[in-house]
């Protein structure tokens, strides 16, 4: 490692937010209408959700930064019978099978290596209870067939797993079944989906109360078109700010980043481990809160972090394991075994990786423990397999920046899924 460490001084954007970027696409072409997108995340797993689209007869073009999407209104979607290509986008197979699942259409959804590993049997499950299903019965990993319902069965369904991409299957399902259809969540979860369709003037209703949430949706009603505005990414962000966090003599500036309550959990636990994180400017677009965030080098603290937390910050998760070697004491972060079934096992990615620089990490099937590193160990060269995963990649190569120490990463391709401009941004920042 060089004595002299760099620092990282500036004021940023970020790419937009993928999860709303992805809804934006979907739930626009249901729309009656144009709607304007200003600030599409253009990453690779977004251009996976666009080309599924026209596959369908929605015509999406680029004008100048901002793309236009021609909404079918709903039911609208022209008939297609043959393959979708999700990439690495889990969202993207998720969404679009909720979306499909109420057109008596038949449809070969395929993805990477690594979304081929992805379990899709609570979506299938789900979506059954509209009339769709998926072939083979037994299989719930792609590639598979999946069959639309002729004719889209309202229904009524309590949630069980705090999962953002199932509501958010069954929303874009009931917006094409006739009558009222009724969603019970008993965990909060990303609520963009009920902001952009109450934005944009769809039936839906929603009800909260201390332990649960309603969910009422009229389905064969017409969506507006509006002009959306998509906020930076406050995943993408965090990496920006735990970057500045662990640095010596660091400030960063992220412009315009959304703030949503659901997805804030990472500052709430940077907070309590004393992080100094700062929000101003904040304000309401498109139904989303938005605001700028600056972080400054901090002492950080180790902290627990409770199961109750993890649906607010399940992609923060890697960054938020770095963060941790650099607090002063052992964090625990409890409840998170949804990690080992993402792009990657992210326990044992972030573990693989750690352990072999001297970091203090033990894990149990649901949690993970973390001790500050007094000396990480640099003296050969460090590789890193993200098993393709960008949180991975992206996690490491933080640390890299922040040890001025370079690491060799396999699969660092995969950034361009959620971040493309990634590592132009540090870049952009770091002063030697």
């Amino acid at each position: 490692m060089d004595k002299k460490l760099p620092k990282f001084i500036g004021t940023i954007n970020i790419p937009g937010d993928k999860s709303i970027s992805h809804r934006a696409l979907i739930i626009g072409s249901q729309a009656t209408g144009i709607v304007k997108v200003s600030n599409l995340l253009e990453s690779a797993d977004v251009f996976s959700t666009m080309n599924a689209l026209r596959k369908f007869g929605v015509h999406i073009t680029k004008r100048g930064k901002d793309y236009h999407v021609y909404g079918l209104v709903v039911g609208g979607l022209r008939e297609y019978n043959g393959t979708i290509n999700c990439g690495n986008s889990g969202t993207t197979a998720r969404l679009m099978m909720g979306l499909l699942s109420t057109y008596p259409i038949t449809i070969n959804f395929i993805g990477d290596k690594s979304l081929s590993k992805r379990p899709m049997a609570r979506v299938i499950n789900l979506l059954r209870e509209f009339g769709a299903n998926a072939l083979p019965e037994n299989k719930n990993t792609m590639p598979f067939k999946f069959l639309g319902s002729y004719v889209g069965l309202q229904n009524d369904q309590k949630l069980n797993v705090p999962s953002a991409q199932l509501k958010s299957a069954w929303c874009l399902a009931a917006l094409n079944t006739k009558g009222i259809s009724t969603l019970e969540e008993r965990f909060e979860t990303r609520d963009h989906t009920e902001i952009m369709l109450k934005y944009l003037n769809a039936n839906i209703k929603v009800k909260k109360s201390k332990n649960k949430k309603i969910i009422s949706i009229f389905g064969k009603t017409p969506i507006d078109a509006k002009d959306i505005s998509v906020p930076g990414d406050i995943s993408s962000a965090a990496f920006m700010i735990i970057l500045a966090l662990i640095s010596k003599n660091s400030t960063v500036t992220i412009k315009n980043v959304l703030l949503n309550p659901t997805r804030t959990g990472v500052l709430d636990v940077l907070k309590k481990m004393k992080a100094k994180i700062t929000i101003k400017n904040k304000k309401t677009i498109c139904g989303e809160i938005v605001g700028d965030i600056e972080a400054k080098s901090s002492n950080l603290k180790a902290t627990v972090v409770s199961e109750k937390m993890a649906p607010r910050l399940i992609d923060e998760y890697p960054i938020l394991f770095i963060a941790a070697c650099f607090a002063k004491g052992t964090s625990n972060f409890k409840g998170i075994e949804e990690l080992r079934v993402k792009e990657s096992d992210r326990i044992k990615s972030m573990e693989d990786g750690l352990k072999p620089l001297g970091v203090k990490i033990s894990s149990t099937k649901s949690s993970v423990k973390i001790t500050d590193t007094n000396s990480f160990k640099l003296n050969k060269q460090i590789k890193i397999d993200a098993k393709g995963d960008h949180r991975i990649a992206m996690s490491f190569y933080v640390l890299s920046q922040v040890l001025n120490k370079s690491f060799k990463i396999k699969d660092f391709n995969y950034v361009k899924t959620s971040f493309p401009s990634f590592t132009k941004t540090i870049n952009q920042l770091k002063k030697n």
